[in-house]
């Protein structure tokens, strides 16, 4: 369920969302947690076919960590950065983790 035309702020606004839900809290702040989650998943994959965003590493695309979770489970972890082009000093990772939830959070200077 993608919002339709999500832009880059409207992104910004729904990580920030995410990252103030406590998905350990109750089954239903998990799923709260996921259905965010896959809401900014989509819009980024949308956002990376239209060339809104850029991401690293290069070498794969945003959909590479919907492929582990599928064909891998949980015994992999991946993450990738993404900035909204041209606006490079404001980062962002996601990704896939061993045996936890999915991320999505801003990019601090521990990462």
């Amino acid at each position: 369920m993608v919002e339709e035309n999500m832009d880059f702020k409207t992104l910004e606004e729904k990580i920030d969302e995410l990252n103030h839900i406590n998905p350990n809290a109750s089954n239903a702040g998990r799923e709260r947690y996921m259905r965010l989650y896959h809401l900014i998943y989509d819009a980024l994959l949308e956002m990376e076919s239209k060339e809104v965003i850029s991401i690293f590493p290069k070498e794969k695309s945003l959909g590479y960590l919907e492929e582990l979770l599928i064909n891998d489970g949980p015994e992999f972890s991946y993450t990738f950065v993404f900035w909204k082009r041209f606006r490079f000093w404001k980062k962002y990772k996601i990704g896939v983790c061993v045996r936890g939830l999915p991320i999505c959070r801003p990019l601090s200077t521990d990462d």
